[in-house]
């Protein structure tokens, strides 16, 4: 019974701003020790010092008298998982040269110090050296599955009748404009790495209907078979493959000490550590860029003017009696252009769901799971899709341009429509034990993806279908250039063709050649 009054209790001061004489009026002296410990935010709500972070929206969950505010006793590592949606934040990020999500963590950093989680004398300071977050998204547009480390004040029994860090998050969503959400709030080991321990993220791509054939008019047949046909498609990059058709390849690629001395007149502008370049080392003895998926440039994600709507930015503009590559094969080794480990990358899932509308509008929610993703991606996977449901390209194409030797011009779809949707961490050891119980129940809370699920369709949702419209910008431009500039001529895919037929036929003899050389050991042993 003390447990649930005390619940109850708890339950009651986080819905609502609270005063000392109000508190002392409706609970009882036993019940104050097992609530935890909030201040008044009409006496005690905290002014930021002056530091660039307002939000291009004032307006918040609360008015400025309902804003909540805890009174700290510690601090303590904690992860949070927010969302956002992105649009709003381009006028301000475009004033500033700042990313979106840079500038969503400044809104997020005045309403966490607003809310008691944040000393005034350390305000302004986490951006710099305090935030650590689970995928380098900070150029995309949206999310629902951010993760973002930091030290924080906490009050007194934080997570007490609260194991999901909710009712913590809600006194920071108080201070957070709308399109700005904290879902949970959960404690976090000191060496925990939420970007280095993320197994697998899960992003959302939303696609107009009407771009893969699916018109007003089609029956529930002609939806089944287009959705088919399309999902056949997407099949096609599961499993393990290079991607370096479908980013820009020079970002991931591993700079070597040797690579140095055989490139002739480069000496001077190469150099041997991959951090030197932009790069971080990996446990597989990889690299891995900065640009971490979907880290999206600026331009191309937030200012949709211009070359946005390029489908095929990657073709050089050459004299009309030239003839452009599209497509080629290398046939010999070339070390200005070499793939490594970080080219590869694990696609657990891309599928097409169900139709879906939205005010009136038509689309399908693509889903690409997957370990990491490069620059591009994401949306290079597709632009190149889509391509081939319309016709424009081959079949294979897709095989062919995860062929190591191969060299593929692709086309780019639009950046709108993209976002974050979900993550999962590793939370045992070798042994099979819990080691990140926080991070454990986050993943398996229904609650939080309740949360989580309202938000993206009260609010991310009324704001992609903006940009689902067929008609409109970005996808009116981006299919008129897809028509017109989408297209290999047919002797350079033959050329590459013919190569990986030749390429494949020799891999699959070493392959098989191995295998019954291991067979024939083990039967030898």
């Amino acid at each position: 019974m003390a447990a649930a009054a005390a619940a109850a209790a708890s339950s009651w001061l986080l819905r609502r701003p609270i005063s000392c004489a109000l508190l002392l009026k409706r609970a009882s002296p036993s019940l104050l020790r097992t609530t935890l410990c909030y201040s008044s935010t009409a006496t005690a709500t905290a002014t930021p010092p002056s530091s660039p972070s307002p939000s291009p929206h004032d307006t918040s969950a609360g008015d400025v008298a309902g804003l909540m505010r805890w009174e700290s006793t510690r601090k303590k590592r904690v992860v949070l998982r927010i969302g956002y949606v992105g649009t709003e934040y381009r006028g301000l990020q475009k004033q500033r040269e700042l990313s979106v999500e840079s500038t969503i963590e400044s809104v997020l950093e005045s309403a966490i110090f607003k809310a008691g989680g944040i000393l005034e004398s350390n305000y302004g300071k986490l951006q710099k050296v305090g935030w650590e977050r689970s995928s380098r998204t900070d150029k995309g547009v949206h999310s629902l599955a951010t993760m973002i480390s930091l030290k924080m004040e906490i009050p007194d029994r934080a997570w007490e009748n609260d194991p999901d860090g909710i009712a913590l998050a809600s006194f920071i969503n108080s201070n957070l404009p709308k399109n700005v959400r904290v879902f949970s709030i959960l404690p976090a080991q000191r060496n925990f790495d939420v970007r280095r321990e993320c197994l697998y993220r899960e992003y959302f791509y939303l696609l107009p209907a009407e771009i893969i054939g699916i018109k007003d008019g089609c029956s529930s047949e002609e939806v089944r078979e287009h959705l088919s046909e399309l999902n056949s498609i997407l099949k096609t990059f599961e499993g393990n493959h290079p991607f370096h058709n479908y980013t820009a390849r020079a970002k991931y690629r591993k700079v070597l000490a040797g690579s140095r001395r055989r490139a002739k007149g480069r000496n001077s502008t190469l150099k041997p550590k991959s951090s030197e370049v932009g790069m971080d080392e990996r446990s597989d003895g990889s690299t891995t860029s900065d640009h971490e998926e979907e880290d999206l440039s600026i331009s191309s994600v937030i200012d949709s003017s211009g070359s946005e709507y390029n489908c095929m930015e990657d073709v050089p503009i050459l004299p009309e009696n030239r003839v452009q590559i599209q497509a080629r094969w290398l046939h010999e080794p070339d070390e200005s252009d070499r793939l490594n480990a970080s080219h590869f990358r694990d696609i657990i899932t891309c599928s097409c769901g169900e139709l879906q509308s939205s005010s009136g509008i038509q689309f399908v929610e693509l889903t690409i799971c997957g370990a990491s993703f490069m620059l591009h991606q994401i949306r290079k996977m597709v632009g190149t899709a889509v391509a081939v449901k319309r016709g424009l390209l081959p079949k294979d194409i897709i095989e062919l341009s995860l062929a190591k030797f191969s060299r593929i011009v692709l086309p780019i779809a639009p950046s709108e429509v993209l976002l974050l949707k979900d993550n999962s961490f590793h939370t045992k050891n070798r042994e099979g034990r819990i080691v990140r119980p926080g991070i454990d129940s986050l993943n398996k809370s229904v609650e939080v993806r309740k949360g989580v699920e309202e938000f993206y369709k009260a609010a991310l949702v009324p704001e992609l279908v903006k940009f689902l419209e067929p008609s409109m910008p970005p996808w009116k431009e981006w299919v008129e250039n897809l028509d017109q500039f989408t297209g290999i001529p047919d002797s350079q895919l033959d050329e590459v063709r013919e190569a990986y037929r030749v390429w494949k036929d020799a891999y699959d003899q070493v392959k098989m050649a191995r295998k019954s050389g291991t067979d024939l050991l083990e039967d030898q042993s």
